[in-house]
């Protein structure tokens, strides 16, 4: 995680906090669903409790999805609130510094490249902001919720909860090591694209009188041709990623439904509190997989961010009379 764009993330820290308040909740009312669907299962099935005897529990589950549905849509709400703000005030902040620079600055950097990470590069952030850092919430929070909820009631299932939970974040920052320097390449080649393109548009009279205008148009479709190579690449590790995080989360919630299946037909384990349980155990790796999911959005971020922020950290020219006055 980049700690300048944390830091960027606080000017807007309401939204900020809005996000983390309801991922939280969001963890509790998935422990309340589950908790109100298995007891009306139970009744149902178990007990034959007819449609009036679990009509205020099915009032309550279905409120109890409204608001989880709510808390979700606010979630994602603040959060685009975030990425908005986070890209409004870097977009203006770069832009004053590249103005302060002044053509000293400019004249050594390629134009295109430098529009791209003015315009692409701070837009690029929109998935960091709006998707991987409240995703990184979520991923804290609610499994930290369902494991909470399920100690008292199974500590067997909870340790394997507890257990299996850390193979989805090592698995996705064995892939992201690949993918980072991927999309580091997949947006280097971006720029450079960028930059060749609008430098070709600026000479075009020249090169049209020199006669080298095809060799450009050669010399474009060679780095589109690579960048479209680069862009698959990062495809098939995120495909690649996506299919070992779903093999594992999937695995780990077959352990879970086993066990509890087996101490079920046993008699030691109730039959709500195995399907409380079960239900939950998808909800647990859920937050985890998206994470994995999203990661690929965080790399891109990341990429655009070493370039934006090396941009902001050049140091502003001495100005001349000031420098004539030292040298006096």
């Amino acid at each position: 995680m980049d700690r300048n764009l944390l830091r960027q993330a606080r000017i807007a820290w309401a939204a900020l906090g809005l996000t983390v308040g309801l991922s939280g909740l969001g963890g509790l009312l998935a422990v309340l669903q589950a908790w109100f669907l298995s007891r009306i299962i139970e009744q149902v099935f178990l007990d034959g409790q007819a449609l009036a005897g679990v009509t205020g529990d099915l009032t309550l589950l279905l409120g109890v999805i409204g608001l989880r549905a709510a808390a979700a849509m606010g979630s994602e709400v603040a959060a685009g609130s975030v990425a908005v703000r986070v890209k409004t005030d870097l977009r203006r902040v770069l832009f004053d510094h590249v103005l302060a620079l002044g053509p000293t600055y400019t004249r050594g950097e390629r134009s295109g490249e430098l529009t791209a990470t003015l315009v692409e590069g701070v837009e690029a952030l929109d998935a960091y902001f709006s998707q991987y850092l409240p995703q990184l919430i979520v991923a804290t929070l609610v499994p930290l919720t369902i494991l909470v909820a399920v100690f008292p009631i199974d500590l067997l299932s909870a340790l394997v909860l507890l257990l299996t939970a850390p193979l989805i974040p090592l698995f996705m920052i064995l892939i992201g090591k690949a993918a980072e320097a991927l999309t580091g390449r997949q947006y280097e080649l971006l720029s450079r694209l960028s930059a060749h393109f609008l430098d070709i548009l600026q000479g075009l009279t020249t090169l049209k009188l020199l006669g080298q205008s095809e060799v450009q148009v050669t010399m474009i479709g060679r780095i589109s041709d690579q960048y479209r190579v680069a862009t698959m690449r990062v495809l098939r590790v995120a495909f690649l990623s996506a299919l070992v995080l779903e093999l594992v989360a999937t695995i780990s919630t077959a352990i879970v439904a086993v066990e509890i299946s087996l101490r079920l037909l046993s008699g030691r384990i109730g039959f709500q509190q195995a399907l409380f349980v079960l239900i939950l155990a998808p909800e647990f790796y859920l937050p985890l997989r998206m994470l994995g999911a999203r990661f690929h959005a965080g790399a891109a971020g990341g990429s655009a961010a070493r370039r934006i922020f090396e941009v902001l950290t050049t140091p502003l020219a001495a100005p001349q009379g000031g420098l004539a006055r030292t040298l006096v």
